[in-house]
């Protein structure tokens, strides 16, 4: 295939259903962002509308749960699979549908069946020419874990699954796991979870991650980065009572020194720590971030098992680096009077927003109570 000619609309033209398809909807919307799309150039990103709490062609359950699910109005634009290159349907449900749901296995037989809006278009297959909303039933598994969803038409959205339990006979919210993606035309900010990220964008694609409440685009090399709209702003927490630990090596939370953090983000990180606490219980400390998060950290302290002074040349202090990743521990001495520990490090978030921790403990078990002072302090600021 080469130049579809004549082009959309030209005066005193004829062309098929394919070429308004193409130039009308195809063109107009974004791109797929997947390799297994890249062999067929004239694919989109099908998908449904986003609306206000993402209400179009939602699938929920019944007001009083039966073996039906309701599917809200809505749009959706979903490609033509049985042959590529013949462009994107926009398909509408102006009213709520009611699909029935086949009645449940018996003892032992669980299934996982798909609600899809599906295209079908005589022109490339079969002899139908509709769209409709409909449940392709799944095969019967001998567990929830091993239920598999069907083999979908070739042309398909697919909108949910329904988790269909033993001689049950009505399907709850519970049941319903909402399997939507989102489209919007070329230049839109497309709604997408982090977890389902098209790795191959086009340059300039924006991505609004709704599942951690961020933004990302595409850069011109393929790659994605997130967009540091937050770049300076920081976190602050200062203890406001002092906190005590005896007889305990167990690493635990301070409980005031914590500040969020947010998903794909990079941090750098300081605290000011003051405390006391026998020369055998001393003290550990390190630092931990949410989920996947990584970088490192290092504080000037005093040594551990050293004396506290050395005559003139003053104290014996660790600046070991410290994992973030793993919440690496660092031993620092304690002298029954109160000692500084001067922190700095770097903080790099994943997937995941959450709080950056101080965790301390004793280094020993000691009776003697390792405390955490008043007006210690733990501070982030934001630089990517």
């Amino acid at each position: 295939m080469a130049e579809i000619t004549p082009p959309a609309w030209m005066q005193g033209g004829s062309y098929p259903a394919r070429t308004d398809r193409l130039g009308a909807i195809s063109a107009s919307m974004c791109y797929p962002g997947f390799a297994a799309d890249e062999a067929t150039p004239l694919r989109i990103r099908q998908g449904v509308k986003p609306s206000y709490q993402s209400y179009q062609l939602r699938v929920r359950a019944a007001a009083t749960p039966n073996m039906s699910v309701i599917v809200s109005a809505g749009f959706a634009w979903v490609d033509n699979h049985d042959v590529g290159g013949y462009g994107a349907y926009t398909c509408v449900n102006d009213a709520d549908k009611f699909l029935t749901i086949a009645p449940a296995g018996a003892a032992g037989q669980y299934r996982k069946d798909a609600v899809v809006a599906s295209v079908y278009d005589a022109e490339t297959s079969g002899s139908t020419s509709e769209w409709r909303l409909e449940v392709i039933q799944g095969a019967y598994a001998s567990s929830a874990a091993t239920a598999v969803l069907p083999a979908l038409p070739a042309s398909a959205q697919i909108l949910a699954s329904i988790a269909v339990a033993p001689q049950v006979t009505s399907i709850t919210s519970g049941n319903i796991a909402d399997l939507r993606n989102f489209s919007v035309s070329i230049g839109g900010i497309l709604p997408v979870a982090y977890s389902v990220l098209p790795p191959r964008p086009h340059p300039g694609q924006v991505f609004y991650l709704y599942d951690i409440d961020q933004f990302a685009y595409g850069r011109a090399d393929g790659s994605i980065m997130p967009l540091a709209l937050g770049a300076g702003a920081g976190g602050f927490a200062r203890k406001s009572a002092d906190t005590s630990r005896a007889s305990t090596v167990a690493m635990s939370a301070d409980p005031h020194l914590s500040v969020s953090v947010t998903a794909l983000s990079t941090y750098t990180v300081d605290a000011y720590l003051v405390y006391s606490g026998g020369t055998t219980g001393d003290l550990n400390v390190a630092l931990s971030g949410p989920a996947g998060s990584d970088g490192s950290w290092s504080a000037v302290g005093l040594g551990r098992g050293v004396p506290a002074s050395v005559g003139i040349d003053g104290f014996t202090v660790r600046m070991n680096p410290n994992s973030v990743a793993n919440t690496q521990p660092r031993s620092y001495g304690a002298d029954t009077t109160d000692e500084t520990l001067h922190l700095r490090g770097i903080l790099r978030t994943a997937g995941s927003s959450g709080p950056l921790a101080v965790q301390w403990a004793q280094a020993a078990t000691d009776t003697t109570a390792t405390i955490m002072r008043t007006d210690s302090w733990l501070r982030v600021q934001r630089v990517a």
